[in-house]
Order: C-alpha cells, then sequence, then structure tokens
C-alpha cells in the first residue's frame, strides 16, 4: 500500500518522549477496575494486557486530522488492531498496527472511518474484500457501506476530472 510510511520502531523508542500513544492511554483510562489497568497498566477484567496497542509493524499511516476525541480513540482501539499515536517533535497523528501476519487493511481502512469519516484515496482500492477477514461482521458491513459511499464519490470526482480534461 502506497500510503504507508516505514519508520523503525526500535530506533524511535530509544527516544520515549517522541511518541505518545493516545490509544494506548485511553485504553488504561477506560478501565475502571480497582487495582486495574490505571494503577498496574493491565487488567484482566478489561483484557487489557502490557502488549495492547503497542506498535507492532514497521508501518505508520498518517492521519489529517489532529486532536481526536478520546472516544472514537477507544473505538479504533477495540474494533481493529490499531492504535492512534502522536509524534511530539512534529504534531503529527498516526495509526500503528498493533498485530501482523496477514493483511490488516480492513483494520485499516475502518480506523480511517472511525476516525477521520473516510478513507485515503491510494488505500480504499487495496482494501481486502473477504467478508469476516481480519474485522467483525458488523464493522465489516459499516466498511462495505462506506467504501460504496466513497467510491461513487471519486467516480464523480473523476468523471468531472475527465470532462474537465477532454473541454482542453
Amino acid at each position: 500500500m502506497g500510503f504507508s510510511i516505514w519508520i523503525d520502531w526500535g530506533e524511535e523508542f530509544k527516544n520515549p518522549d517522541k511518541w505518545i500513544n493516545h490509544g494506548r492511554d485511553v485504553l488504561v483510562s477506560s478501565c475502571n477496575c480497582e487495582g486495574g489497568a490505571k494503577e498496574k497498566d493491565w487488567c484482566e477484567d478489561c483484557d487489557i494486557s502490557e502488549d495492547n496497542c503497542n506498535p507492532m509493524m514497521n508501518f505508520i499511516y498518517p492521519l489529517e486530522l489532529k486532536d481526536f476525541d478520546e472516544d472514537k480513540i477507544l473505538k479504533v482501539v477495540k474494533n481493529t488492531n490499531c492504535s492512534v499515536m502522536e509524534n511530539q517533535e512534529t504534531g503529527e497523528w498516526f495509526l500503528v498496527l498493533c498485530g501482523g501476519g496477514m493483511d490488516l487493511s480492513q483494520d485499516i481502512a475502518l480506523s480511517y472511518i472511525f476516525l477521520e469519516k473516510w478513507i485515503p484515496e491510494d488505500l480504499i482500492t487495496q482494501v481486502c474484500k473477504q467478508r469476516g477477514f481480519s474485522i467483525s461482521k458488523d464493522n465489516f458491513e459499516i466498511l462495505k457501506k462506506e467504501i460504496i459511499e466513497q467510491s461513487k464519490h471519486y467516480n464523480n470526482k473523476f468523471n468531472q476530472l475527465e470532462k474537465d480534461w477532454e473541454a482542453i
């Protein structure tokens, strides 16, 4: 996928103040169990482990918007294999993959829908069409509906572009 940016997390985490893992922070703060994640960074009752929301793959996916509300970030963390991170040095926000080993294009696209309401043009053509591949049935239906709607928008956009070029 051409919209991802390669990053070496091994190098990046040598400077721990550079990145804020908003997904991890929101997940931990969502735990209200006594002696839970807020106190020890993990909670069995809430299914929060020390590994939740940590980047696993060396790719990041740029987000256009900034300062997302916690509900949207928590929705990403609980429904996809992604988290949301902010680069403190640049102020840029990114999706990161917290799982690997298969095509997670559905998770990435669904995360964009939850956070920004649209899927980047480079990604929308690359999303896996297999139902139930890496997201739940309900989330697949959300993804399917949004891809169909956005495809219509992109189709109109390219039809207009074609007309504009033909008019020259």
